[in-house]
């Protein structure tokens, strides 16, 4: 059964995804680079969520058979704009439909989008090849720039949401720790935890330094997945 006012909530943001974000879009450069470096099978993938498209647009040139299931009517709109030809249903998760299983599921900063995150790890697993690779991101709520904040009382607590928070629509944000759990609660074994963009300064005193300063700090918050802007993910099922 569809659940009406779930979609209702992601139709509200896609004004988000309209605009876009530089920074995002680094972040999701970023994440490509590792998906490149880990991943061993190309012959078939399926990203769950969408946004704009930015990262479809990429991994849908990687993979031999390529799919995509989006809820939101408007980001649909926004992804065909730039892949024209992709195989994308509009279906939340936990409506998907198929006896399909993939050897790649992407869930790219969307797990702190949804409202039970273990269920949807769990419905994952069940479309998963034996032996296949689920990457996971998600914002780092124990960042170095907001351990910085918390220490100069801009942030009463590491959870705070901050503005983009609530504009983007997040349910939560994350920490290491709690990516390992929930990967664990739902049946999935944590292959490696890696970090995107080691951010120790606001976005804006980032961008004064520019894009070189920003690209390096981006590599940089590969090994350091606790303090990092984003954390990244790449787990297998636990039992087949």
């Amino acid at each position: 059964m569809k659940n009406i006012k779930e979609i209702e909530h992601l139709e509200s943001i896609t004004s988000f995804y309209e605009e876009g974000d530089y920074i995002d879009e680094l972040m999701i450069d970023r994440e490509i680079e590792l998906i490149k470096k880990c991943v061993n099978n190309y012959e078939s993938a399926l990203e769950v969520g969408c946004g704009n498209g930015y990262s479809t647009e990429r991994l849908y040139k990687l993979f031999n058979n390529f799919e995509a299931i989006e809820p939101s009517k408007g980001n649909i709109e926004l992804l065909k704009k730039k892949v024209p030809s992709i195989s994308c249903q509009q279906t939340l998760l936990e409506d998907y439909d198929t006896d399909k299983k993939y050897d790649n599921i992407f869930f790219l900063n969307v797990i702190e989008h949804v409202e039970n995150p273990i269920e949807s790890l769990k419905t994952l697993s069940n479309l998963l090849n034996d032996e296949g690779l689920i990457f996971i991101s998600a914002p780092n709520c124990m960042s170095l720039n907001r351990r910085a904040g918390y220490k100069m009382g801009a942030l009463d607590n590491y959870a705070k949401f901050a503005p983009k928070d609530y504009k983007v629509g997040h349910r939560r944000l994350y920490t290491v720790d709690m990516m390992r759990d929930h990967c664990e609660e739902a049946g999935l074994k944590v292959l490696d935890m890696k970090g995107v963009y080691l951010k120790p300064l606001s976005e804006t005193q980032m961008f004064e330094l520019g894009d070189d300063v920003i690209k390096a700090f981006m590599s940089l918050g590969e090994d350091l997945p606790h303090y990092s802007a984003g954390i990244f993910a790449i787990a297998t099922k636990k039992y087949y």
